[in-house]
């Protein structure tokens, strides 16, 4: 047999190959990363997946005995792997295969047709009716937000099985998202394949699936997501990759003060220009302007139909002041006389732009190709992008995404349609420079969303951040943030000390939609320096593992942390959720701390010094909120906390380095061109010596009973040039002997 050049760049090595299957053939099994195994016995069709380091084995039966069964080896966006590939008859031919990989404990399952199919529910590969029970299941229900569901939702959702000890396994689709859903009900069957909706297939469809192992919930969370952005090969955004991630901004949406409403004398556009140069004379840093659905015009019909009056009777008539669908996507000339792009030019700040659905009425379905709510002609996109941008418009915030799924069939029905409609969005707007955030997305559309770059941020919880609200945000945040899309929380207001800390811990946006003259510019300046960079962690606040065992009454506890290295600082958001009050702990292992550490509470300003598997006790009553800086011990023998006057005291945008020498730590500390010093604390064992490189630190201060110091640090004069310039101060921290104390 000929080898061909196909499968020497694929490193292909045949091994055994069966033309028909035999009832005495032993198994075919392929092995992977961790203890990952894959068989198939081809003659009763029996394909098996196991996890010898949980002790875990999913097996299902195909339809028919396999035929032609091959194992060879390759490697693909996941690396090297092995696979074993075969072919079966269900009413047409078709193939299948089964990867693992050498660096990761997942398994990548694909089949595809060799002829038309009829039906594509003959699709549903894996399909196993043996694995093991009691699992505890976990996914994310087929609702706008992806609503947290602990049971297994059928739809284009990840699905994630568990168990006490921690072992874990994440199931989801891996191609089709538009189409893909999941079944079974975790007891007697789980399968995967396409929505019920979808009727016949073409010769050559593909469909694939993607199973991760791992111990510790959070851990196969980040494994499955990072093993599906590879599949996408797109790099994704980071914290601060649009001006939305990266600096305050003020908001417009449903909940804040200027939805649908204004000054009556001075008008939308008015009021939002006095708005604008009040934050300015206050020194509020807000660095972007959001407009909701009200700057452009809408039909009175809502998305079933139905005829709605004005959003807000009390103002004037217009086709901005409704309810129902676009339109045309163009400034009201109502509220801006002179155009979107003069109002910018005025206000002097960048834009984030709001959308919904396409009304059935609009005059768009003239002159371009739209399916129900959702517009697939890249024309379209093109014309709106290019007048975004021609206003200084940096994000695109698609809104009803729900809507436009649930009222556009093609889009769940017609495998490639769904993606038509997405990828013509992110191109569009990718070509003129815009970043996008989703809004109202259901499952699938975060799983969508991973092939996008310029997808930097999505909504995971309803409108105005509330705390009722707060659990569905930190369940969504771990899907968008294992996807590494940035999730957001919507707006608040700026006294609202608790949703504010929450949106700094998101490592997403914060926005705010205050009244004129009800701003807190205090508390705003906990959340971002005085340039209005927010000083945010690496990763989002997500529950920790626990919190999927423990029971609805229990506190929350949800942490996000910052990563050098050894180093990683860890902040713990926790809040009552049961009447009375509830006890609960946490480990600094469990919040990812894997060194001896302090845990600063820093509500009562006091702190323990625990090791990694000690427990730190809490106690809340409902609503009842605590906030705790789970710092390590550097080598040097003291722990820094940093600036306490920031929610994340040592967020790269404050402490933007640190070297963890075996005598000294040394920071590198960063202030706004408007700062001049920032107060630094932390802890040791008896009074530290801090030693300035550049710029200066004095003032030091110690209490030899809770072992805290603190010490003043200016920067150097000079200014360190970047996207947004900054002066340093490089600070050594050090233990004398003790025999020098005083």
């Amino acid at each position: 047999m000929p080898v061909t050049a196909a499968a020497l760049r694929c490193a292909v090595l045949v091994l055994v190959t069966l033309a028909a299957p035999s009832a005495r053939a032993t198994p075919v099994t392929i092995e992977g990363a961790r203890g990952t195994f894959a068989d198939i016995d081809a003659a009763a069709g029996r394909y098996r997946v196991r996890s010898a380091v949980l002790g875990w084995t999913f097996a299902g039966t195909l339809p028919a005995a396999a035929a032609s069964v091959t194992r060879r080896t390759g490697a693909d966006r996941l690396g090297a792997y092995q696979e074993l590939a075969f072919r079966w008859r269900d009413g047409a031919a078709l193939a299948a295969s089964i990867r693992t990989y050498r660096e990761r404990a997942a398994v990548l399952f694909r089949i595809s047709t060799q002829e038309p199919v009829a039906d594509a529910a003959r699709l549903r590969f894996p399909r196993f009716t043996s694995f093991p029970q009691a699992l505890q299941h976990f996914s994310y229900a087929n609702h706008e937000f992806a609503p947290a569901s602990f049971a297994l939702e059928q739809t284009g959702t990840p699905w994630l099985l568990y168990d006490a000890a921690g072992h874990a396994a994440v199931l989801s689709p891996a191609s089709q998202y538009m189409t893909a859903s999941l079944y079974g009900d975790g007891a007697t069957a789980i399968a995967s394949g396409l929505n019920a909706g979808v009727g016949a297939l073409p010769a050559g469809f593909s469909y694939a699936t993607l199973l991760v192992f791992g111990s510790g919930v959070n851990a196969t969370w980040d494994d499955w997501g990072a093993a599906l952005t590879a599949l996408a090969a797109v790099r994704r955004p980071a914290n601060d990759a649009d001006p939305g991630l990266r600096y305050l901004g003020y908001w417009t949406d449903n909940g804040a003060s200027y939805y649908y409403d204004f000054d009556r004398q001075l008008g939308y556009a008015g009021t939002l220009e006095a708005l604008v140069e009040r934050y300015r004379s206050e020194a509020i840093p807000i660095r972007y302007l959001q407009l909701d659905s009200w700057w452009y015009s809408k039909s009175f019909t809502d998305p079933d139909g139905h005829t709605g009056g004005a959003k807000n009777a009390s103002l004037p008539q217009g086709e901005w002041n409704r309810y129902g669908g676009l339109l045309r996507y163009e400034a009201d000339p109502a509220l801006f006389p002179e155009g979107l792009a003069a109002f910018q030019r005025r206000i002097g700040l960048p834009l984030i732009t709001h959308n919904r659905w396409i009304d059935p009425a609009s005059p768009y379905h003239a002159g371009f190709r739209i399916s129900g709510f959702a517009a697939l002609d890249p024309r379209w996109w093109t014309q709106i992008m290019g007048y975004l941008a021609g206003a200084h418009v940096v994000t695109y915030e698609q809104d009803w995404l729900n809507v436009i799924y649930e009222h556009s069939p093609e889009l769940s029905e017609r495998p490639g349609v769904g993606e038509e409609f997405a990828d013509a969005m992110a191109q569009a707007a990718a070509r003129h420079g815009l970043t996008m955030q989703y809004c109202m997305p259901l499952p699938r559309h975060f799983l969508q969303g991973v092939r996008y770059a310029n997808l930097t941020t999505i909504r995971v919880s309803g409108d105005r951040l509330t705390p009722d609200k707060w659990d569905r945000f930190l369940y969504g945040s771990r899907l968008a943030s294992a996807l590494g899309i940035w999730p957001w929380t919507d707006v608040l207001m700026s006294a609202e000390t608790d949703n504010l800390l929450l949106a700094t811990l998101s490592a997403g946006m914060v926005g705010i939609g205050d009244a004129i003259g009800a701003e807190d510019r205090a508390n705003l300046l906990r959340a971002v320096r005085a340039d209005g960079v927010i000083v945010k962690p690496d990763t989002p606040a997500v529950p920790i593992d626990s919190r999927y065992t423990a029971s609805p009454g229990e506190p929350m506890i949800a942490a996000a942390h910052t990563d050098r290295g050894a180093l990683r600082t860890s902040y713990v958001f926790a809040y009552g959720r049961g009447s009375p009050a509830t006890a609960s702990a946490f480990t600094p292992a469990e919040v990812g701390v894997r060194r001896a550490s302090y845990v600063y509470d820093t509500r009562r300003r006091s702190a323990r010094r625990l090791e990694p598997s000690q427990a730190f006790p809490l106690r809340l009553g409902p609503r009842e909120t605590a906030y705790f800086i789970v710092t390590p011990v550097a080598r040097a023998g003291l722990a820094l906390i940093g600036d306490e006057e920031q929610f994340v005291p040592d967020g790269r945008a404050r402490i933007a380095a640190l070297e963890d020498g075996p005598q000294r730590l040394t920071a590198t500390v960063v202030f706004a061109p408007q700062e001049t010093s920032a107060r630094l604390s932390g802890f040791a064992p008896r009074r530290p010596v801090a030693v300035a490189k550049s710029g200066s630190a004095g003032g030091m201060s110690f209490d030899p009973l809770t072992g805290r110091f603190e010490v003043t640090v200016a920067p150097a004069a000079d200014m360190v040039p970047g996207a947004d310039p900054v002066r340093e101060a490089v600070v050594s921290f050090g233990l004398p002997p003790p025999e020098e104390q005083q």
